[in-house]
């Protein structure tokens, strides 16, 4: 049996590879500050806009069950318009925060215990679907229509603004796997 060192160096040569290659967390500083911002945005989002949302609910129930909902239609109307504007400046500071340009470091940071974007956005739909649900219920589907038609163009515009988070992830990803195929491809040159 014989021992031959190159396929030792060949190995070797692959997990310097592997551990020379920044690891998701290390990859870039300013893109876990940015998904923590934009985290933050549809945090705050959500703390504003909830209890608009049950305060409509609740003046929609009422003016059901009291046959007043033409009466209470303009009060509802200037609900909506807080939260579909509360979206609109959080549409705007996400895509301020999107255009900056990403710098791409190799420092290691400590990652924070944020909230995951996509369950922000969840709960955010989930709470605006429990709103229009009992708006329809109450109200009907025709003055319900024409009272939730500018909410579905806000909740657009913020997931689109929000969408540059993926694309920024699938960057760093990339990244990843490149630097790891670099380091497996010159494990295989040397050996």
């Amino acid at each position: 049996m014989r021992f031959s060192v190159l396929p030792v160096l060949a190995l070797a040569s692959t997990f310097s590879g592997v551990f020379s290659a920044p690891t998701p967390e290390a990859a870039d500083v300013s893109l876990g500050r940015r998904q923590a911002t934009k985290s933050s945005i549809v945090t705050s989002l959500i703390d504003t806009i909830v209890p608009t949302l049950n305060s409509m609910m609740t003046a929609a129930q009422a003016a059901n069950a009291s046959d007043t909902v033409p009466a209470a239609l303009p009060g509802l109307t200037t609900q909506l318009n807080t939260v579909v504007a509360a979206i609109t400046s959080s549409t705007a500071a996400a895509q301020g925060l999107s255009a900056a340009p990403l710098k791409h470091t190799h420092a290691i940071t400590v990652r924070q215990a944020t909230v995951p974007l996509g369950v922000l956005l969840g709960e955010l739909i989930a709470d605006v679907l429990a709103a229009v649900d009992a708006l329809l219920a109450s109200l009907g589907l025709g003055p319900a229509s024409g009272l939730l038609a500018p909410l579905g163009p806000a909740l657009s515009g913020l997931l689109l603004a929000l969408e540059v988070v993926v694309d920024d992830l699938l960057a760093a990803v990339e990244t990843l796997v490149n630097d790891l195929l670099t380091g497996l491809a010159a494990g295989l040159i040397i050996a």
